[in-house]
């Protein structure tokens, strides 16, 4: 839309109109030959701003990974007249940042010329977005007239969590499922296949005794088997509000996210079935499967998750109650903080022999990582610390394997640590 009421614009005007009415008092043609230059004027001025531009952008694909490098062409297409000068800026989302070229360009526009804006952003952060409008500022060649047009192209483009790839996780069920059509995993079980030879030791039943390597080295040695069987785990992410504690790219709900991410992938390269179960505002669950789609759909699900609400891990668990497989894994990224029901989730899980693995970014830590240039550790950081310590060795004393994450743990690390109870 055009805006008029520049000084520049009220000016003329109001000298047009005063000399046309001037020459009609005095009857001054001089007068009069000035209102009608001064209108001729704005009229040229307006019509040169009116144009018929076309934007198009082109992106090679619509989804990413954090920090992949995206090459961005956006086509600017004059299909008018010619325009004076033209300021086109193609807005992208706060967190994205240009690598390479720029985004915004300043130019003359002839009559069907075609220019060409070529920049690479990056995004940290992962997320849905849009790219665009794309925001067009022009002015005659009088400057009498500014014009601001927004284009409305738009251009969806999905930023996925990147995760290390994780080989493996120590997580076992005590409730095995022996699927149809099993595919065998290369991991010490209970199937048939042979996969090494051990020291016995008193549990392990005569009839796995290898009796021959047992005589070559004159001590009881036994058979080891590949596995042949999988299990059902559920991975629950808290999302509340508290989880954006720390800063935009370091706090507990990124690490949740990519933690969450790492270990759907590896759970199911062992074909073990992985379902997932999100808490911020309200609960939302994705069912246990296997497979590609299966793990888009959690990826997907977790990409779009963003601290908000309150909802507690005692309401996620009664919801997910009918997904959930008696006596299997039962994975928890979440801080712990603030949730009056959590002991006694967590006492009546392992009371019903689930496995359960608590990972718990410490929100403490992430916040103190931003005050501590300013305030030091201050008396109220030691005291929440202490409380929390407390929490993760009553939780631990219930029979959860608890895995304290603090801000400068590599994912790595702290998924080597993950294993059954």
């Amino acid at each position: 839309m055009i805006d008029i009421w520049t000084r520049k614009t009220v000016l003329i005007l109001s000298v047009g109109i005063i000399s046309a009415v001037g020459s009609l008092i005095f009857h001054d043609y001089q007068l009069l030959i000035m209102a009608i230059i001064l209108m001729i004027i704005i009229s040229l001025a307006f019509y040169t701003t009116q144009s018929r531009i076309e934007v198009e952008r082109f992106l090679p694909e619509s989804k990413y990974f954090e920090n992949d490098m995206i090459p961005v062409v956006l086509r600017i297409s004059n299909h008018g007249r010619s325009l004076g000068l033209v300021e086109i800026y193609d807005k992208l989302p706060g967190v994205m940042q240009i690598t390479r070229g720029e985004n915004k360009i300043t130019l003359n526009l002839r009559p069907g010329e075609v220019v060409d804006i070529e920049y690479t952003i990056r995004c940290p952060l992962r997320g849905f977005y849009l790219l665009g409008p794309v925001i067009m500022r022009r002015s005659d060649f009088f400057s009498i007239f500014n014009d601001t047009l927004q284009l409305q192209e738009q251009s969806p483009i999905t930023i996925y969590p990147k995760v290390p790839d994780i080989k493996e996780v120590a997580i076992d069920s005590r409730y095995r499922k022996i699927h149809p059509g099993s595919v065998v995993m290369k991991h010490i079980g209970t199937g048939t296949e042979f996969h090494s030879i051990r020291d016995y030791v008193p549990s392990d039943p005569f009839k796995k005794i290898n009796w021959k390597v047992s005589a070559r080295y004159r001590k009881l040695m036994v058979n080891q088997h590949e596995v042949e069987d999988v299990f059902d785990a559920m991975i629950f992410v808290d999302a509340r509000e508290l989880t954006r504690s720390g800063s935009l790219l370091r706090n507990p709900l990124e690490y949740s996210v990519k933690a969450a991410v790492a270990l759907s992938r590896t759970m199911m390269k062992r074909t073990n079935r992985v379902g997932l179960v999100t808490y911020n505002n309200r609960v939302r669950i994705i069912g246990p499967g296997i497979g590609e789609n299966q793990l888009a759909m959690i990826t997907g699900m977790l990409t779009g998750t963003y601290s908000m609400g309150n909802v507690s891990i005692r309401s996620a668990i009664d919801i997910a109650t009918p997904y959930m497989t008696p006596r299997s894994p039962i994975i928890l990224i979440s801080p712990l903080d603030e949730d009056t029901g959590l002991k006694d989730t967590i006492r009546d899980l392992c009371s019903k022999k689930f496995n359960i693995v608590i990972i718990s970014p410490s929100a403490i830590d992430f916040e103190f990582e931003i005050t501590q240039a300013m305030h030091g550790q201050s008396p109220k950081y030691q005291m929440v610390k202490m409380e929390r310590e407390n929490l993760l060795t009553e939780l631990r004393g219930y029979g959860a394997n608890v895995i304290d994450w603090m801000p400068n743990k590599p994912i790595e690390e702290v998924l080597a640590e993950v294993r059954s109870s």
